[in-house]
């Protein structure tokens, strides 16, 4: 696979003319087999139009039979008419998405929207000179992404380019393949993705370089392409309007992230090197004695039996269920690694069964196709076979009831190590490599989800996946795979999550600290305090290198390091409602600014990489560049309280805030009452019927203040149920007083035990539902800052 080359439209014969029979269209082009005859190609249009303004156009040909994508996409219900635009397709096959008023939002390249080079197609879009794109799935590339050339294509990035290139430049492609891309025109938003498994590309550029050494003399084009080496043509077109409503049909499209257990979006510590008892007992103890609260403790390869898959060293772990329960009795969770590539070892069961029922990849030669990784000479699961789900997913039971509750996907992009993958081959040998490629990982993903729901049906299952395929968030977050101790790894952390987020992968998030070589007590404490509320958290790091445990650093380090961790248990059940958005309705999480606020030019909200919203709420503005003593921070059109430093400022400028080593630009919105959790200290417990409701509005707010705090057990499906509550709580100023109105509409999990309100404001009164309060004022302790707060008890 060649990662920077690309195939060049000047190759390809575009289709002028289509013959139209009702939603279905015929066209012919030239199909030239070397050393035979010219003929021609019969292909084959068919377009369907859903509700809620999707589209989607097939194109099938004797090269593209049928489209090998398992995304399990949900499609709205067909529709003769969408919605708010049309889509129009005329007989010179020019494509053109109109509105209402016939205004044309999205059109074809003039003669050039569909092409065909053998098995290779692509499709073409008029592209303009405003227009800012951004998505693309998991990428290295920035936040707006004009001027790219990318492929996808899921690698293993360390064995598949030159360090110095993983270490310090742009890989690309990385871990996760979604061809997704946003074209944002104005203020209007429109969503293309390609349903296909094998190796796209996209470009949004001009410019073509020859060997990066110059610019080839070429004529410019401005169009937009989407393209593909290999697969059935499936191009899908989404209307927003706007970014909010597009993301929110994306995520309804490629499947909605299930509500996860409360245990996930705590901390996480890892480290390739724990591979014992005595690394866990240790770790344990250590997170108590420093009050670091801390919901998992994940082991690499080392802690297997020479690394074969769901093993565990006898040397290390001599009673694995009673070491696990030993651990997992404080509360925290045990999450190793589970790798796909099995040991080629007769004599070790997993490869023996795995063998007697034919579930392993084949070669070209009908044998089993055999790569080289950990374990040394290594056989792979064939996860497009049924049967290989369905014996993986046996395994994955049975590991789990030996009281392992979570387990992490890696090396499944699928690495091969130095053996060329193209001869590891699928559908017991009848599938070309390319064909599913792409969708490993999140098959494998699919398999070992259900192997802990079977083991745990009432107990809500949680999977880490280094690579994945778009849909894959229905069984599996992302951690961005293998990262760098450097800041251009913490500067592009940013980007990159943000626009996985906005491509349907709402659960993500980078290793803290940086995986590879030494990081260093400044970067770390930058790191934690850019990535504390990322959905997923963990702290992992490589072995041999600097320990990153948060007590391995000086003091005033560690102290940095256990406030943030501290303030993330704080926020959690903050960031748990927004899983239950996410869950419900497909509601982002993650957020650029300008997915809340309007992009202007006086404050271009769309450029703007380093600085973005978690949830409706919390704007963070982190610090990301090693030597940055001082940096400018927008505030979009909105009033703010400024935790770090405990003061209300007004919206639509740019502020200068000064580097604090131990806080950080931390802002929320006025009219936020941001649900709190009462942990204090090494506390790591869940307990969502005990919270402290903070209400962002001063005397001079003319804006209420309300939120919807869904609670329930955290970890069951009791939810689905039913057995879930929801206060109502909606605060308004009057004349200097505030009034405050709480209904509990469901109380399917009761009623809140402990509750209070923490105001960020001086009022005359306080009234709650009607009865005057007793009003406290006292500096509260949050984000590393005594705020000036009132208390009321309610």
């Amino acid at each position: 696979m060649y990662f920077k080359k690309y195939p060049n439209a000047a190759n390809f014969e575009f289709v002028h003319h289509i013959e139209w029979s009702g939603n279905r269209g015929s066209a012919t082009v030239n199909d030239f087999i070397a050393g035979g005859e010219p003929g021609v190609k019969n292909i084959r249009v068919t377009r369907y139009d859903y509700a809620e303004d999707v589209y989607r156009l097939t194109v099938e040909s004797q090269d593209w039979p049928k489209n090998y994508a398992r995304s399990e996409l949900a499609f709205p219900e067909p529709a003769e008419q969408s919605g708010l635009t049309e889509l129009e397709i005329s007989e010179s096959f020019e494509i053109a998405l109109r509105d209402r008023n016939k205004k044309i939002l999205l059109k074809s390249a003039p003669l050039a929207a569909f092409g065909v080079c053998g098995g290779r197609s692509l499709f073409q879009f008029e592209r303009f000179p405003e227009d800012r794109f951004y998505g693309m799935g998991e990428k290295m590339l920035g936040l707006e992404l004009s001027g790219k050339f990318t492929k996808y294509w899921n690698t293993d990035v360390w064995s598949d380019f030159d360090l110095p290139v993983a270490h310090e430049g742009h890989p690309d492609p990385l871990y996760v393949s979604v061809p997704y891309v946003i074209i944002k025109r104005g203020e209007t938003y429109i969503g293309l993705l390609m349903d296909n498994p094998c190796a796209t590309f996209m470009s949004t550029t001009d410019s073509v370089s020859i060997a990066d050494q110059m610019e080839a003399d070429v004529k410019p084009r401005s169009v937009l392409t989407l393209g593909a080496e290999n697969g059935q043509p499936n191009l899908i077109i989404l209307y927003g309007p706007s970014l909010p409503e597009l993301t929110r049909k994306l995520q309804r499209l490629v499947g909605l992230t299930p509500l996860p257990p409360a245990w996930a979006l705590g901390y996480h510590q890892c480290r390739w090197g724990y591979q014992s008892m005595d690394c866990l007992r240790y770790l344990d103890a250590a997170m108590n004695r420093y009050e670091i609260p801390c919901d998992g403790l994940w082991l690499d390869i080392e802690y297997m039996r020479g690394y074969r898959v769901f093993t565990f060293d006898p040397q290390y772990f001599p009673e694995p269920e009673k070491n696990v329960e030993e651990i997992q009795k404080s509360g925290r969770r045990v999450v190793p690694i589970l790798d796909p590539g099995v040991k080629a070892e007769p004599g070790y069961e997993v490869y023996d069964d795995g063998n007697e029922k034919g579930v392993f990849c084949k070669n070209p030669q009908g044998r089993n196709f055999t790569g080289l990784v950990w374990p040394g000479l290594t056989v792979f699961p064939d996860f497009s076979l049924e049967k290989t789900k369905t014996w993986w997913t046996g395994y994955v039971k049975h590991f789990a009831e030996r009281g392992i509750t979570a387990v992490w996907n890696d090396m499944n992009d699928p690495s091969t190590g130095s053996v060329l993958n193209t001869d590891m081959l699928f559908n017991e040998g009848r599938d070309a490599h390319d064909l599913f490629h792409n969708q490993y990982a999140s098959e494998m993903a699919k398999a070992t989800v259900e192997g802990f729901r079977q083991a745990r049906p009432e107990e809500r299952p949680f999977l880490l996946s280094r690579s994945g395929f778009t849909g894959c968030s229905k069984y599996t977050a992302i951690w961005t795979g293998d990262n760098v101790s450097n800041y251009h790894y913490l500067r592009a952390s940013l980007a990159c999550s943000l626009n996985l987020a906005l491509s349907g992968v709402p659960f993500n998030g980078p290793d803290i600290g940086g995986f590879g070589g030494d990081t260093t007590p400044q970067l770390m404490r930058d790191w934690m305090k850019a990535g504390f509320l990322f959905p997923f958290c963990r702290n992992h790091s490589i072995i041999n290198s600097r320990a990153q445990e948060p007590w391995m650093f000086d003091q005033s380090t560690m102290a940095v390091l256990r406030e943030y961790i501290q303030l993330r248990y704080r926020l959690r059940p903050y960031l748990y409602n927004l899983f239950v958005a996410q869950a419900e309705c497909g509601e982002a999480i993650l957020r650029p600014l300008f997915y809340d606020f309007v992009s202007t030019d006086e404050l271009p909200l769309d450029r703007i990489d380093d600085q973005f919203m978690v949830g409706p709420w919390v704007m963070q503005a982190p610090f990301i560049d090693e030597k940055l003593e001082c940096r400018d921070v927008v505030l979009p059109d909105a009033r703010w309280y400024a935790l770090n430093a405990a003061q209300w400022l007004n919206g639509k400028q740019r502020i200068q805030v000064e580097q604090d080593q131990s806080r950080t630009p931390l802002y929320v919105r006025e009219g936020a009452v941001l649900p709190l959790a009462l942990n204090q200290g090494r506390d790591f417990s869940f307990s969502a019927a005990d919270v402290e409701f903070h209400v962002f509005l001063n005397r001079d707010s003319t804006i209420p203040a309300e939120t919807s705090y869904v609670f329930d057990d955290g970890i069951s499906f009791g939810y689905q149920r039913g057995e879930r509550s929801e206060l109502q709580i909606k605060a308004e100023v009057n004349a200097g007083r505030l009034r405050v109105q709480t209904e509990l509409v469901r109380d399917g999990y009761g009623p809140c035990r402990t509750a209070r309100l923490v105001i960020y404001g001086d009022f005359e009164q306080v009234t709650v539902n009607g009865q005057a309060t007793t009003i406290q004022a006292a500096p509260v302790r949050f984000a590393g800052q005594d705020q000036p707060c009132t208390v009321v008890q309610f």
